[in-house]
């Protein structure tokens, strides 16, 4: 464990780390360490059952929900085969397709649920907790985190600051900059 720590703090390439992982595994076959582990979790969920029916109603019951990336609405699914990435906590809800290298960050929310379709354009991205309903996003622009877009448009190479709002029915241009905690009201 020493020598672990030891290395820890060090920059070995990954090949390097996989051998040293690979020596240091427990003797013996991995199907055997496979059965002993899961052995042991079966023993451990018996623990806190038998821990949850002596503290009755007091007990802690742990219920965390796995996130939803993905909701197809009315036959309608997202389409994100092309995206660069979309955070395990991002959820896409409807008709909504992002183009060749888009991102929607962490926590962030689009929809296309509400009667129109929402597109995010190749390479733009979506910051955390962004909110984008039934809007179309261009090429290679930016939403900050906490931004919401409602029923708009926002063209190629925009940048729309972290908690700005955009109303229904607004446009904002090609390479224009809303920004941050900005508004743009309905139809602007």
């Amino acid at each position: 464990t020493a020598r672990r720590s030891a290395l820890a703090g060090m920059s070995i390439p990954a090949y390097a780390r996989q051998n040293l992982a690979w020596a240091a595994r427990p003797p013996g076959p991995q199907s055997f360490w496979h059965a002993v582990g899961t052995a042991v979790r079966g023993i451990g969920r018996q623990i806190d059952a038998v821990g949850v029916g002596l503290q009755g109603d007091c007990a802690y019951h742990e219920k965390l929900v796995m996130p939803v990336t993905a909701v197809a609405v009315g036959g309608k699914a997202p389409a994100i085969a092309a995206a660069g990435f979309v955070a395990p906590s991002a959820n896409l809800v409807g008709e909504v397709s992002m183009g060749e290298g888009a991102t929607a960050w962490y926590a962030s929310l689009l929809r296309g649920d509400c009667g129109k379709p929402t597109s995010v354009g190749a390479g733009s991205q979506i910051g955390d907790r962004a909110t984008v309903t039934s809007s179309q996003i261009g090429a290679k622009t930016w939403i900050g985190a906490g931004a919401t877009l409602v029923d708009c448009s926002v063209g190629d190479g925009a940048s729309i600051g972290l908690g700005a709002t955009v109303c229904a029915g607004a446009s904002v241009g090609d390479g224009a900059v809303l920004t941050a905690g900005g508004g743009l009201p309905a139809g602007g």
